[in-house]
């Protein structure tokens, strides 16, 4: 079986926050294969230390659901610090409107589809919030 320093990461790190292990191994093979720097976070902790750390991400991939909670606060981070991000969870949500731009897949999902709607988000970036005045 390939390993993750067989490919180049050609498209950049990538967040994933999955806490299903196996679907999180899944997705970090394929990825990985698709040319991107795979980055597992289990927990919204884990992801929130992942973002504070040196390393630069270039998209996340979200879970909304996870053991510790939904991953809004962790959406709320990467649409502040402007990474792009999609949605791809088995739970039924309404997203708050600050998130209703990103994508939203629900499981199973296609991850052609997947892949693609990362590479446009991070073709057109995360909307500037609404000046308040």
């Amino acid at each position: 079986m390939p390993h993750a320093s067989d490919y180049p990461a050609v498209h950049g790190s990538l967040l994933v926050v999955e806490d299903d292990a196996e679907l999180a191994g899944l997705l970090q093979d394929v990825l990985n294969m698709s040319g991107y720097d795979v980055v597992l976070a289990g927990s919204n902790a884990d992801a929130l230390a992942c973002l504070s750390s040196e390393r630069r991400i270039e998209a996340a991939i979200l879970d909304l659901s996870v053991t510790d909670g939904t991953t809004l606060p962790v959406a709320d981070r990467l649409r502040s610090d402007r990474v792009p991000y999609v949605f791809a969870s088995g739970s039924a949500c309404t997203l708050p409107d600050e998130h209703r731009w990103a994508p939203f897949f629900s499981k199973p999902f296609p991850i052609t589809a997947l892949i693609n709607a990362v590479e446009s988000c991070r073709a057109t970036g995360v909307p500037y919030p609404a000046a308040v005045y």
